[in-house]
């Protein structure tokens, strides 16, 4: 009884959200790839520096990227400056969150637009996953939208095992739900698939499912949050141990704060200088350490301008709880945090569910054609 009921819940809304479902699985397929193709697109941007050959500073490479710009339908107004210390990468020099081009910092020479198409293609398909790709101004609501399907996607991962368990375990029962069967058709081959798929996958997909949740629905996250961060490590990546006398003396020189953000911690894989106004007399510098998805190793440097001596340092460990539970779910979702492993893990796991929705459909389907089929024979 129990079964029927739980079942009835479950093929009602399968068939409720299952073709939503198929477009946020199949989009997160893609979108687990994004790092993998990025990576081998900024390979293809790489510098060959002479030997000895000494980097441009910073005011250089602005006034080249700028200088680019102005031959462009737009003006190009650089805002922050990246930095990686591999000496054959490029420095990225971003107008906004939109715009960007490398400069090679040795010749000042621009090497394109940066990997426009590549990121504006993965925009696109993130904007689908996240919020149908709607106006800017209907964003919220179809962020509403894909909370409720998750929520309910949720739902089916947590009654299917409850369906795809034998009643009694046997050799056979259980080879049923955990092995693919060669030569298997139609209805049973579907059932087959998605149980097995189901069965492999659900704790992932339980996980990436629960996540996105999380940041569908800001009232609920606000109360697992502050929870959650009690057993989230905060990390530690202090800092400062040879910052003292890198600083050059002298003048408003961005040179003088790159060279203190460089030497403030070790291992750092990325520093973003954001571009002072004519105002200012601190320069931030937001550090990254680690591979990608590691928001432990990140923190936020503050720099005189015109001596280039360090004035505060805010690692990730000084957030607040919240905020570090809510970075570290947000990692966990498209596994990032634990790196290539954890991308594909996700990617795998979204194509999982697209098998399972689209097998799910079809007996779904199938059980409709054989109710028709029922009932005009009945009438008959």
């Amino acid at each position: 009884m129990i079964r029927r009921i739980v079942f009835r819940l479950h093929l009602t809304a399968a068939c409720a959200v299952g073709l939503v479902v198929l477009m946020m699985a199949a989009t997160g397929v893609i979108l687990s790839l994004e790092g993998i193709v990025t990576g081998a697109a900024e390979r293809r941007l790489r510098v060959e520096p002479a030997e000895a050959a000494a980097r441009l500073a910073p005011g250089a490479i602005v006034s080249a990227a700028e200088g680019w710009g102005a031959g462009q339908d737009a003006p190009f107004t650089a805002t922050s400056l990246r930095y990686r210390p591999d000496p054959s990468a490029p420095v990225r020099v971003d107008a906004g969150r939109e715009r960007h081009v490398h400069v090679d910092p040795y010749r000042g020479e621009v090497l394109g637009g940066g990997l426009a198409r590549v990121e504006g293609f993965f925009e696109t398909v993130r904007a689908w996953h996240r919020w149908f790709n709607v106006p800017s101004r209907l964003i919220r609501d179809g962020r509403a939208a894909t909370g409720a399907v998750n929520l309910v996607f949720l739902f089916l991962l947590v009654t299917g095992p409850i369906l795809w368990l034998p009643t009694r375990f046997t050799k056979r029962t259980l080879a049923n739900i955990t092995l693919i069967q060669r030569g298997a058709k139609g209805a049973w081959r579907d059932l087959n698939w998605h149980q097995v798929v189901g069965i492999w996958a659900v704790l992932p997909l339980i996980v990436i499912a629960a996540t996105a949740v999380l940041t569908s629905y800001p009232g609920v996250a606000d109360r697992v949050y502050p929870v959650a961060a009690k057993v989230i490590p905060a990390g530690g990546w202090p800092g400062g141990g040879v910052a003292g006398g890198v600083a050059q003396a002298g003048g408003a020189d961005l040179a003088a704060v790159l060279a203190t953000a460089g030497g403030w911690v070790e291992g750092w894989r990325e520093l973003t200088v954001t571009l002072p106004r004519a105002r200012d007399r601190d320069v931030r510098v937001d550090i990254r350490g680690g591979r990608p998805g590691q928001p432990q190793k990140t923190g936020t440097l503050v720099v005189d301008l015109a001596t280039g001596t360090p004035r505060s340092w805010e690692p990730f460990a000084h957030e607040t709880p919240a905020h570090r539970a809510q970075e570290f779910f947000r990692y966990a979702h498209t596994g990032e945090y634990w790196g290539l492993p954890g991308r594909l893990i996700a990617g795998m796991c979204s194509l999982a569910a697209v098998l399972m929705v689209w097998t799910g459909l079809s007996l779904a389907l199938r059980r409709l054609r054989r109710l028709l089929v029922l009932r005009r024979s009945r009438q008959g």
